[in-house]
């Protein structure tokens, strides 16, 4: 069983994963209602948490590097 204070869902690895959708492959830099667009899937879908990312986030090459 895992305590309410240590379980941390959103628990990141690398500085790129931090950054959450700025840093995937699925961001393209379209922002609606200053929420993020994922362009995953030909639908459009509107991330409101960005600063976590999604389960389909991929890192997109050289965004960790500093």
């Amino acid at each position: 069983m895992m305590l309410p204070d240590t379980f941390t869902p959103f628990q990141t690895t690398t500085p790129a994963r931090a950054r959450g959708c700025l840093t995937c492959t699925h961001f393209h830099g379209r922002f609606y209602g200053g929420h993020v667009v994922c362009e995953r899937t030909s639908a459009v879908h509107v991330i409101g948490s960005p600063q976590h990312g999604c389960a389909f986030w991929q890192r997109e090459p050289g965004a960790d590097e500093e």
